[in-house]
């Protein structure tokens, strides 16, 4: 990420309600999975960044093993203040070290996008091998190259994903797909437009480029967008697909 990106990341990824609703995602629909998550699960979160889904792991699964790594130092200070009981360590996606098998549950959420698939693929083939019979791996990236904006320049997001291009991720992983969907679905019209700037700056090229996480909505604001990701997320959860969103979710399990 660009210089600061990280520190702003850690200062309101906990309330924000793009974050919220990431983590909303991912723990109802680990809910509602059959089979169930195991009881005190081994976790890792390949691409911790700075640490809160760490901290919500923690508090709602209590693993057994709780695991995290990332790329920037910068991130594993704020992860290691914000989760203490994990074990955190600096690793690449593209080349994971695991601390620990077999894993029951693997985090990846908006990491493969920064390096590229080619480039993450022997990496993720080595967080599939680390998975249990039935473990799963949870993948959030975003989608459509045309969505690309500053925000993307400023994370450092090499590529933009289709549902599609993640089914055949998961085909060349050996994983069964349990949930393969869109997010942001309701929201999508309004992102767009809100992008449109950011995205029109990118194909200018940018020398500074600042992330979307600089503009904060106010409480009201932010409540409002939490729930309608609230009611995205239900749907996920039972099994629902969105037609399109600005982000392409899913759940693989290994056979």
């Amino acid at each position: 990420m660009n210089p600061g990106e990280h520190d702003i990341m850690a200062r309101v990824e906990q309330g924000h309600w793009w974050y919220s609703g990431l983590r909303d995602a991912v723990f109802r629909t680990l809910d509602r999975a059959s089979p169930p998550v195991p009881h005190r699960p081994t976790v890792l979160d390949a691409g911790c960044g700075t640490g809160e889904t760490l901290r919500f792991v923690a508090e709602r699964l209590r693993p057994s093993y709780l695991g995290g790594f990332d790329l920037a130092e910068e991130a594993l200070c704020h992860a290691r203040r914000k989760a203490p009981g994990a074990e955190i360590y600096r690793g690449d996606i593209c080349t994971p070290e695991i601390r620990h098998e077999p894993l029951d549950l693997v985090l990846c959420l908006d990491v493969v996008c920064i390096p590229g698939v080619e480039r993450s693929l022997p990496g993720l083939r080595r967080l599939v091998d680390a998975l249990r019979p039935g473990g799963r791996l949870v993948i959030n990236l975003p989608a459509y190259d045309w969505l690309y904006s500053e925000h993307d320049v400023a994370v450092h997001t090499r590529e933009r994903y289709t549902r599609r291009g993640v089914s055949t991720l998961f085909e060349k992983l050996g994983l069964i797909p349990e949930r393969l969907t869109y997010r942001l679905c309701l929201l999508f019209p309004a992102v767009v437009v809100g992008r449109l700037p950011g995205m029109l700056r990118a194909r200018r090229g940018i020398l500074a480029a600042r992330s979307d996480l600089r503009v904060v909505p106010g409480a009201r604001v932010n409540s409002l967008l939490a729930g309608v990701l609230s009611l995205e997320n239900a749907w996920i959860a039972r099994g629902g697909r969105w037609p399109w969103g600005s982000s392409v979710f899913a759940v693989g399990r290994r056979p």
